[in-house]
């Protein structure tokens, strides 16, 4: 408009953006006058597009460019992520126009990022942009129902796994590194068996990040402790030579072991070790008192049973003895016995030397009507097959010509004797006369009842007649013994009397 000067632009449109300049003529005349201005036209902002260098980054692996765009002029980008403003540092940088976000190292945490565009008319944001991470497998979450500490045979187990994966991992089962061919997140097994003992793993595969993953859960099928055995590295062990090795041998399911000797358990020491499980018992350098019944109790949750071992330590011989003990002195033609006896494990066996000379062997050595030729010394040598051990014990024997007991004789011994041998004599004259004489006397009183007679027999009275007096009486009355004795002549005229010896019935009567 020139009447006042003035410029109407309409419908401006950013070509019309730049510098416009006006010159002013005085109509009187005079200097021109000109000025510039500098117009700038500005478009509104455009809703913000975020876009990203990678689709599918990988955790820790990618980093991540992150772009906004909008359309307008004269602007300006703000950068927010979970509705906060991002800061230049660590895994975050802008560009210059802060158009560009660059995250190093994404991680599945960096949630969603949003974009601001604004200018002087107006301000836009982006829609979120959520980045697609790929992660994992996490370690693996293994579970077992039911969740015990042993399992008996034939219980049914069932296995679960999951892993923390974007995109979800595949999962396969092993047993022991050996592959069940089995996938999924469930392992279901029906009546297990002592093979099912062992460690399941759960191994995770993400196909993306190319990576594994793996958690393992065990588990231990009990079977019940039947037999147990215990074995000895040697059947014949020397006392302070060899070492003995026991070992306990179990079948089933075995949690621990506990040795004992002769009932009492066994306390570890210098000489005395276990293996870490128990299952071998060590004696160093044996002795004697290591003898006696050694015993492995092996259990487990479930169960227990025992075995035993008798162990018996060789050693010796020892203190060998001679009895009877020297010096020995024998009477000539007896009998003189030798036993010998040591302490020997296994006993031991004996040999009798004479000097050099080997008698017998055995226990005992007899020497019967022993001669004058038997002085000498006399040797026991006991022998231990198992030590291969001997030892010696030796005595004197001197051999009497005259008993020892005659020489040593008293005086008073010797009067002793006599004296006893007389009255031995006076009492056997003693009893000889004391019989004889009885035997006349049963002689005479026999005499004297020659003129009974017997008046009946059987059930009739009985009379009887002394010579003097004459009785009569009934059977009942007396018992009547017959006998028939030799009757010696009596009286004045004995010495004339005819040698003829009579048979002469004789009675005896008894009153009642």
């Amino acid at each position: 408009f020139l009447s006042n000067g003035s410029l109407l632009l309409k419908s401006v449109r950013v070509s019309d953006s730049g510098d416009y300049s006006v010159k002013m003529s005085p109509s009187g005349g005079g200097s021109d006058a000109s000025a510039t201005l500098t117009l700038h036209v500005l478009e509104p902002v455009s809703k913000p597009n975020v876009t990203a260098n990678v689709t599918n980054p990988v955790e820790l692996n990618d980093t991540v460019v992150l772009t906004c765009f909008a359309s307008g002029t004269a602007i300006s980008y703000q950068w927010l992520q979970d509705n906060s403003a991002i800061n230049p540092g660590d895994r975050f940088d802008l560009s210059a126009d802060n158009s560009s976000l660059t995250i190093s190292g994404i991680l599945r945490s960096d949630g969603e990022f949003t974009c601001n565009a604004y200018n002087s008319i107006n301000a836009m944001t982006s829609d979120p942009y959520h980045l697609n991470i790929s992660y994992g497998p996490d370690s693996p979450n293994v579970s077992v129902t039911p969740d015990l500490s042993a399992y008996l045979i034939g219980t049914t187990v069932t296995f679960s796994c999951s892993a923390d994966s974007n995109p979800p991992a595949e999962l396969e089962w092993n047993l022991n590194n050996t592959s069940l061919q089995q996938k999924g997140q469930r392992l279901f097994i029906d009546s297990i068996t002592l093979n099912s003992t062992g460690n399941y793993t759960c191994q995770a595969f993400n196909n993306l990040t190319k990576r594994y993953s793996a958690s393992t859960k065990q588990i231990v099928v009990i079977e019940p402790v039947s037999i147990v055995t215990v074995s000895s590295n040697n059947s014949k062990p020397i006392e302070n030579i060899d070492t003995i090795l026991l070992t306990c041998n179990a079948s089933g399911f075995i949690q621990s072991r506990i040795w004992c000797k002769d009932t009492q358990v066994i306390k570890e020491d210098d000489r005395v070790i276990t293996s870490p499980d128990n299952a071998t018992l060590t004696i160093i350098s044996v002795n004697r008192n290591n003898s006696g019944t050694y015993r492995c109790n092996a259990s487990n949750d479930f169960s227990s049973n025992f075995g035993d071992t008798n162990l018996q330590i060789n050693y010796g011989p020892e203190k060998v003895i001679i009895t009877p003990q020297g010096p020995i002195q024998v009477e000539l033609g007896k009998t003189l016995t030798l036993n010998c006896a040591a302490q020997s494990v296994p006993p031991a066996t004996y040999e009798w030397y004479n000097g050099s000379r080997l008698l017998k062997t055995g226990q005992t050595y007899n020497i019967e009507s022993i001669s004058l030729n038997a002085d000498g010394s006399y040797t026991c040598r006991a022998n231990n097959n198992i030590t291969n051990k001997s030892k010696n014990t030796t005595i004197q024997v001197t051999v009497q010509a005259v008993p020892s007991s005659v020489k040593k004789l008293s005086v008073g011994g010797i009067i002793a004797i006599v004296i006893a041998v007389l009255f031995v004599v006076a009492l056997i004259i003693g009893i000889t006369a004391w019989m004889f004489k009885k035997k006349i006397c049963r002689a005479k009183c026999g005499s004297q009842h020659n003129n009974i007679k017997m008046a009946s027999r059987g059930n009739e009275p009985v009379s009887y007649s002394n010579g003097t007096n004459t009785q009569t009486t009934k059977p009942k009355d007396i018992d009547v013994v017959y006998a028939q004795p030799y009757i010696l002549p009596q009286g004045p005229n004995a010495s004339t009397a005819s040698t003829e010896i009579n048979k002469t019935d004789y009675a005896e009567l008894k009153f009642k």
